[in-house]
């Protein structure tokens, strides 16, 4: 069977079988027969039809709770047996309908309370693309769909993590003709698991036969990172978010005397402060991207000088140019510690040998 081949020839710990199909009352001479001496649990009580998630796992690895469930996610708590470390995961296969999924995404939100501070990723099928990217045809604008898992995502405070391998995860495969390709599968963690686990890396592999690309998440187990110190970037002060951010912290009730309540009330910064940074994703990556894309849109331009969208598209895009180079200046100005303001240029040669390979996930 593909899964148990699959389990041994990427040496998993955990797995999790989505779409199943397997008859509530067949699961445990199925699952016998796949996860052998593993345990194993699913959601097959919550489901009208057959079994959506089925999850296994070596116990001499793991003690795994179950800590909520329904027919469109599993919120596990997974804690290493080597070290008692704990994290969070929440298993997704997302309904197909648009508007039964507004269900999961409150589920996620409550989820996230429970969380609070600790690491917790989330992975599966989603069933939505989240990008206009993550489909290869289509039009260009965000379905309802797409708008609300946005939402959520920017309600629970979840990044993809860093990945490699297929980009599009999904393929439909008609008997004539292309098919289309899309990005439904993520894998995603809050900046808490993000800190900790810092080299963990989300691998999607070929899908063979299958319509989608099975994944693989891994990250480090043999020792616990020690937590990352708090480095504040100076840039995030120029971002309409972080106004709010402060004065939802600084409203905050907190009892003791003075200096306690400022001491707690930074602390409370922390990770708002670290999901901001977060959001802006690579600063070198992101201008560069910038940079290419004003490129395609005024050569567009050049063959099309009368066209009103593309107009529009250069202006934007140049704002968004203006304001990633401004960021990367700041940024790379306190990462350097030095007064460089009398020179007047973004990013110069001198300026630049100072930080080289600067990103700023993590910091």
């Amino acid at each position: 069977m593909e899964v148990r081949q699959a389990v041994k020839d990427y040496k998993l710990s955990l797995c999790a079988i989505l779409e199943s199909h397997v008859n509530v009352a067949n699961l445990a001479s199925v699952c016998k027969s796949v996860f052998r001496s593993w345990d194993w649990t699913s959601n097959g009580r919550c489901c009208d039809k057959g079994t959506r998630i089925i999850v296994g796992w070596n116990p001499a690895v793991f003690d795994v709770m179950i800590l909520a469930q329904s027919d469109q996610v599993m919120h596990l708590q997974l804690v290493f047996k080597l070290d008692k470390r704990r994290v969070f995961c929440s298993i997704v296969y997302a309904a197909n309908y648009y508007v039964t999924r507004r269900d999961l995404w409150q589920q996620l939100s409550m989820h996230k309370t429970l969380v609070a501070d600790s690491p917790w990723f989330l992975m599966g099928d989603f069933n939505s693309a989240l990008n206009i990217e993550d489909s290869s045809m289509g039009t260009s604008s965000c379905s309802t769909g797409m708008r609300e898992f946005q939402a959520c995502v920017d309600d629970i405070e979840v990044v993809d993590i860093n990945r490699s391998g297929i980009h599009f995860t999904w393929n439909q495969k008609p008997k004539k003709g292309i098919g289309l390709l899309k990005k439904i599968d993520r894998v995603m963690g809050n900046t808490s698991f993000l800190a900790e686990y810092p080299n963990s890396v989300a691998i999607f592999k070929p899908y063979r036969l299958s319509d989608y690309c099975p994944c693989i998440l891994s990250f480090p187990e043999a020792m616990k990172v020690k937590p990352r110190s708090f480095k504040f970037a100076n840039f995030l002060v120029f971002k309409p978010e972080f106004l709010e951010i402060v004065t939802k912290c600084w409203d905050t009730h907190v009892d003791g005397v003075y200096q306690f309540r400022v001491v707690k009330k930074l602390r409370l910064l922390k990770n708002p402060l670290r999901s901001l940074l977060f959001k802006q994703g690579n600063l070198h990556k992101k201008v560069d991207n910038l940079r290419l894309k004003l490129d395609v849109i005024q050569q567009n331009l050049d063959q099309d000088p009368s066209n009103v969208d593309i107009h529009a598209d250069e202006a934007s895009t140049s704002r968004e140019l203006q304001a990633a180079l401004l960021d990367e200046e700041r940024f790379l100005k306190q990462k350097s510690k030095v007064d460089w303001l009398a020179a007047g240029d973004m990013n110069t040669d001198k300026f630049g040998n100072f930080v080289t390979d600067c990103i700023i996930h993590g910091n």
